[in-house]
């Protein structure tokens, strides 16, 4: 057909929160407000029903950046980051507390499936000055990018 594009497009951000989290016992919990806490894989990235966590690879206590990003359809893939990891989460909600502090929830969207890409920065670095480093000195050394956009439903 005249006009039509057979080539992939890409989704557009409708929600970014860009902000500061402080990491304690090695972690960041983005939770739905409708579950529970819960831990199902090894490695720095953990999916469960309405949970997903972020292990830190820092020994101590610190703050990092923590950017959450909504999208309608699937993101392009992110530049400049030193790791991703892809993954579906189930939220029963659709607004997520980021943990631990719950000072930022997040509208996600509808209940539903949800993909998501999370990347990371600076993990080698975070290793490197923990625990030797104070809080201060550690301030934004590791990064986490959490990409969300509804799951497309395979049909039978």
């Amino acid at each position: 057909m005249a006009g039509m594009s057979s080539a992939p497009t890409s989704g557009r951000v409708l929600t970014r929160l860009d902000t500061e989290i402080l990491v304690t016992q090695g972690m960041i919990v983005l939770l739905d407000d409708a579950g529970d806490y819960g831990l199902a894989e090894r490695g720095w990235l953990s999916v469960t029903p309405n949970c997903v966590v972020a292990i830190s690879a820092g020994a101590t206590d610190h703050y990092a950046r923590v950017i959450v990003e909504v999208w309608d359809a699937a993101p392009p893939p992110a530049a400049g980051w030193e790791s991703g990891k892809a993954a579906r989460v189930r939220l029963d909600s659709g607004y997520l507390e980021i943990q631990p502090t719950d000072t930022h929830v997040l509208r996600i969207g509808p209940p539903g499936r949800y993909e998501l890409r999370v990347y990371t920065a600076g993990r080698s670095r975070i290793a490197e000055l923990t625990p030797r480093a104070g809080i201060d000195e550690l301030r934004g050394v590791e990064s986490f990018l959490f990409q969300f956009w509804p799951a497309v439903e395979s049909l039978p």
